[in-house]
């Protein structure tokens, strides 16, 4: 007896692909500028330390907006990271209170990643497209998934009253 009623995931090729591309050329320029007696001349090995630092924080935000999974079971709603070594949210089901099918677009005004939005909650938003909404006792998170309608219906068969 499988108590996962529906599984779902979402991955943002073009912004991970950004961080990848801007850690990569990081790290080419830190290579570049690498001084050849680094002790002599302090000023370019700190560039290029710095340099690496910006293209391994750029990986970490590739990480970190390449991918997203979301499970409902029959006893909760975990959100979990994919690619971070992070602890999944995971929210009881007689928390959630209804899950809806929105659609999330790309603008420059709008905030990507694991983040809180004033008036939305928290959201975990890694491309543009269908995602779910859940409300939480009040409280609302917004996770991008592929095909979000399957999900609703998923959580409408365990909330509908057994006959």
């Amino acid at each position: 007896m499988s108590f996962l009623l529906w599984s779902g995931r979402a991955i943002g090729y073009r912004r991970a692909g950004a961080g990848f591309g801007v850690a990569v050329v990081c790290f080419v320029a830190g290579y570049l500028v690498a001084p050849e007696r680094p002790f002599e001349q302090t000023k370019w090995l700190a560039l290029t330390a710095l340099l690496f630092v910006a293209g391994l924080a750029a990986l970490v935000w590739a990480a970190a907006m390449a991918h997203v999974g979301v499970e409902i079971s029959m006893y909760n709603v975990r959100i979990r990271h994919g690619l971070l070594p992070m602890p999944p949210i995971a929210v009881p089901l007689r928390m959630v209170g209804e899950v809806r099918a929105i659609d999330v677009r790309s603008s420059l005004g709008q905030r990507w990643g694991w983040t809180w939005v004033p008036g939305r909650g928290r959201a975990v938003i890694v491309r543009s497209g269908p995602a779910l909404v859940f409300d939480f006792g009040g409280r609302q998170f917004t996770v991008s998934v592929d095909e979000p309608e399957d999900a609703v219906a998923a959580f409408g068969r365990v909330r509908a009253p057994s006959r």
